[in-house]
């Protein structure tokens, strides 16, 4: 693989990304506003549930520190084994969404149950489905270990998204219930999704990994499409583009890259 076209192509990245930048793209950074469960900007009308084990544990008693009805949603199954209940949240609009908080039901010191797992998905058009990943690949998410305290995490990578499903995890038969927030902002990119051949493998003194790692679409045949990841997600990388902010990830991570070479009428 050449490695000075590759460089020039990194490099071009490099400069296009600091550009969307400069003219007013999104800092992941400061992208973390809640987004209206707790204070119920978020209408009831939005808030929807595979199902509810009585009216006074629907979904619209879902909301972070409310206390509304019975003090959560618990659903009407059992999430153990199958994992089917879940929470739904309607954005209305696509949104960054970098940050979730979890509680469970407390109910003035009445209630007892709580989830110590979840995991999520996500949809920007009500059709297609998608599940969230941390940058390794997995999906469950450490949740609550009491039914008061507030839990948040952080989503690296963040997702963008319109509908947001919760769904609670247990080892056991047993009685879960939750609470949420949304944290994150508008998505104003505009950017729905973009087309792309899947990234390449550069070998220095080390393998230097330039795949797209957290794209959300479809992966055939070489080329991705239909999905958004690493070029759209507002991150400029380091000028080495070996290295990455993120902790404990693999060299090249921040970019994604091709050689000249790897087309037969150039790139």
């Amino acid at each position: 693989m050449g490695p000075e076209a590759l460089s020039s192509l990194l490099l071009l990245l490099l400069v296009a990304s600091g550009d969307a930048d400069m003219k007013g793209h999104f800092d992941p950074a400061k992208c973390r506003y809640a987004l209206g469960m707790q204070d119920r900007t978020i209408p009831d009308s939005d808030i929807s549930a595979s199902s509810s084990w009585s009216d006074s544990t629907a979904a619209r008693h879902s909301r972070l520190e409310s206390s509304d009805g019975d003090g959560a949603w618990c659903p009407a199954g059992s999430v153990f084994p199958k994992e089917e209940e879940y929470l739904q949240v309607d954005l209305q609009r696509l949104h960054l969404v970098a940050l979730v908080g979890t509680q469970g039901r407390h109910a003035g010191g009445l209630g007892k149950e709580f989830s110590r797992s979840y995991r999520l998905r996500y949809s920007r058009d009500g059709r297609r489905w998608m599940d969230w990943k941390d940058r390794w690949g997995q999906e469950v998410i450490s949740g609550n270990e009491d039914p008061e305290g507030v839990v948040l995490k952080d989503l690296g990578p963040p997702m963008v998204a319109r509908l947001v499903r919760f769904y609670p995890r247990a080892d056991r038969v047993m009685s879960v219930c939750l609470r949420v927030e949304l944290y994150g902002c508008l998505w104003r990119d505009g950017l729905l999704s973009y087309t792309a051949p899947v990234g390449q493998t550069m070998y220095l003194s080390e393998a230097v990994y330039l795949n797209d790692s957290t794209y959300d679409g479809h992966t055939v045949g070489g080329l991705q499409y239909g999905g958004l990841g690493q070029l759209a997600d507002g991150v400029v990388g380091l000028d080495d583009f070996r290295k990455s902010q993120e902790l404990r990830v693999w060299p090249g991570y921040d970019y994604v890259g091709w050689s000249n070479h790897s087309f037969s009428s150039g790139y």
